[in-house]
């Protein structure tokens, strides 16, 4: 009994670890820019957290200030932010590094998300 008791509790620690260990996989630090339309230059640029959680995508920058998006059913790579407007889902030319940022371009700019 003893024995079937401790296996079963360490079951159980095993799955609270990768239940929280998942949730944890969703949300990367990664480095963001917002760019005005027809910018060259960014207009905020700082580390932010990218996270993203059955298509719902939560960029958190480092200031505090978050952006959510919506998947919009049916339309890969197309979301709605919190005001309801149209957001686009794009992958940046690839840089030298081999890298390239992801970009979600919204009504009135972009958001460039590198690390995510």
């Amino acid at each position: 009994m003893k024995i079937q008791s401790a296996f079963l509790s360490t079951i159980a620690a095993i799955a609270t670890l990768g239940i929280s260990l998942s949730a944890e996989a969703d949300s990367r630090r990664a480095y963001c820019k917002y760019f005005e339309n027809d910018s060259r230059e960014a207009k905020v640029s700082m580390p932010c957290i990218f996270s993203m959680n059955q298509g719902i995508v939560n960029i958190k920058w480092e200031d505090g200030v978050s952006d959510y998006f919506r998947p919009v059913p049916d339309r890969p790579f197309v979301y709605t932010d919190e005001r309801g407007g149209i957001v686009f889902q794009q992958r940046g030319a690839e840089e030298a590094n081999g890298t390239s940022a992801r970009i979600f371009k919204m009504e009135n700019g972009s958001i460039y998300i590198w690390g995510s």
